[in-house]
Formats: structure tokens, C-alpha cells, sequence
């Protein structure tokens, strides 16, 4: 693999921020979620890839960030229900994209946020270690049909 990513669930990677150019798509990868702030290269740097601009800081999380987040773990999801190898990104590779990690599965599997925030954390060492991420996803109850369409 071109690209530094641990294994979530099948088809669902977490990694670090990748590089400009086509290391995204010779890793196998349909679609790339860009969750760090700082680094959102446009969508024309990583070609042959659907790239999700979902950027976001390491701070307390707003409801304008949570919102973004979420928003990136519906297209995620969907594009995890369309059978497409998806890679969320941050910097490093634990928290932010962590909590769209997270949120993604939260919607492809129903279960709580608090195993959703589990799974993330057994699959990539070091994920989800912002407190406030994780209590906002600790408040997401389980539920019975998942939804991960429009």
C-alpha cells in the first residue's frame, strides 16, 4: 500500500494525510475524506479518486463542525453501501478522521456511538483520543435501521 491507513471495517480505511497524486488510487481507493484543516488539497491532486472535503480542527467541536463531519459520513456511508473502498483522512490519522470514522459506521451499522467509537479504536492505534469527540459520539444511541442514503 502507497498510503498509511489501518483497517476500520471492510472498506473503510483511516490513515494520515496521504499524498498529492495517484497513491491514493494505485491503493486501491475510490474515495478520499480529507478531514484535516490545514491540508485540503484540491480534488484535481488526487486523480482517479472522489475526493469529500470534510475539514476540521482538533478543538472543542461545534455543531457547525459536527455538522461537516456528518455530512462527509453520509457520503462515506453510501459510498460504502455502493461496495467502494474509502479512505478517511487527517493529519494523523486519529481523531478527526476518527470521529467521521466513526459517525460513517454509526450510520452503515446502527450501533451506538460509544461502540462505533470502539471499533475505531481497535482498528487504529491511537484513534480517538479528543475527549470531545468522543463524548459527542458516546451520545449517539443505537438504532434500529441504519441510514447512510442522500
Amino acid at each position: 500500500m502507497l498510503v498509511e491507513a489501518s483497517p476500520i471495517k471492510a472498506g473503510l480505511w483511516q490513515g494520515s494525510a496521504p499524498p498529492v497524486g495517484d497513491a491514493v488510487r494505485k491503493s486501491g481507493f475510490d474515495v478520499l475524506v480529507l478531514c484535516a484543516e490545514e491540508y485540503q488539497p484540491p480534488a484535481s491532486a488526487f486523480p482517479g479518486v472522489e475526493v469529500i472535503h470534510a475539514p476540521n480542527d482538533d478543538s472543542k467541536l461545534t455543531r457547525t463542525q459536527l455538522a461537516g463531519a456528518l455530512q462527509a459520513a453520509h457520503r462515506a456511508a453510501l459510498a460504502l453501501k455502493q461496495g467502494k473502498q474509502v479512505l478517511v483522512t487527517c493529519r494523523v490519522g486519529w481523531n478527526r478522521s476518527g470521529l467521521v470514522s466513526a459517525l460513517s459506521l454509526h450510520l452503515l451499522t446502527g450501533k451506538s456511538g460509544g461502540e462505533c467509537v470502539g471499533l475505531v479504536q481497535r482498528g487504529r492505534e491511537g484513534a480517538l483520543g479528543n475527549p470531545y469527540f468522543v463524548a459527542a459520539l458516546e451520545r449517539l444511541q443505537s438504532a434500529t435501521v441504519a441510514q447512510a442514503s442522500s
